[in-house]
């Protein structure tokens, strides 16, 4: 039931952003699934735990995790409470879209230039175990704010263009508009 990218879009970049932002989601939680798994073998087999595994499983969750909201933010499935919109005409919808949007996007760019500075600062400290400097690890969140900024601006810019809001457009999966209606 996911919407397509394009249809909501500045562009074909931005569908290329979406595939990237969820092919490497995929490949962090492949990447977790594979320490622990080879965690568990050292450990219980060859009676040998592997030191760095359970750092490195943190470190990919938490870039899943903010790659994740950014693809969810695109994809408008972040939890919503529609109690005010499902009771507004397209026009009032569109407004109340665009008010909200641009909450996000100011959110997002707060938190994005006040973590910032101390990404900035932890870099000069590596995590125990692998050695990595921790503003890759905080870094995350930063990515993943400018994404969710940068999606949640493009939705408000295809609002704009349709003179509709984006995510009250009928959802469409492969045999069809969802919520029934066809023939069977």
């Amino acid at each position: 039931m996911s919407r397509d990218p394009e249809e909501h879009t500045s562009g074909r970049w931005l569908g290329w952003l979406l595939c990237l932002e969820r092919f490497a989601a995929a490949g962090m939680l492949m990447t977790i699934l594979a320490t622990m798994g080879a965690q568990v073998v050292a450990r219980y087999v060859f009676h040998k735990p592997i030191s760095w595994s359970e750092e490195w499983a943190r470190f990919a969750l938490i870039w899943l995790a903010f790659l994740a909201a950014a693809f969810v933010m695109a994809e408008g499935r972040h939890i919503a409470v529609d109690v005010v919109s499902s009771r507004l005409g397209t026009r009032s919808k569109l407004w109340l879209e665009c008010v909200s949007s641009g909450f996000v996007v100011g959110t997002c760019l707060l938190l994005l230039v006040g973590g910032f500075r101390f990404v900035w600062r932890v870099g000069l400290v590596d995590s125990p175990a692998l050695g990595i400097p921790m503003s890759w690890w905080y870094g995350a969140a930063s990515v993943g704010l400018g994404l969710m900024a940068l999606h949640s601006t493009c939705s408000t810019v295809a609002a704009f263009r349709r003179g509709q809001p984006v995510w009250d457009l009928p959802a469409v999966d492969d045999e069809g508009p969802v919520g029934g209606g066809g023939v069977s």
